[in-house]
């Protein structure tokens, strides 16, 4: 897919950061498969991987962590 963000790269199958912030909690998944473009880095994720990395967050934020850093294989 083309980029929206800066229209002139194409997207390809890699991996991401991603920092999610709720109530007070900062939890880092790390290794979030994503597609990548290939100009500018942005990245996207599916709408199946956004769901497991808020499902996963909700876990940890009522597990009273304030900051948290996982691999996505092993936090899904």
């Amino acid at each position: 897919m083309k980029c929206v963000i800066c229209k002139h790269g194409n997207t390809v199958e890699g991996t991401t950061t991603v920092t999610l912030e709720k109530d007070g909690s900062t939890i880092v998944f790390k290794n979030v498969p994503a597609l990548v473009c290939d100009n500018c880095g942005e990245a996207y994720v599916t709408d199946a991987i956004s769901r497991k990395l808020l499902e996963s967050a909700r876990e940890i934020v009522k597990s009273g962590a304030e900051v948290d850093v996982r691999h996505f294989e092993s936090a899904a």
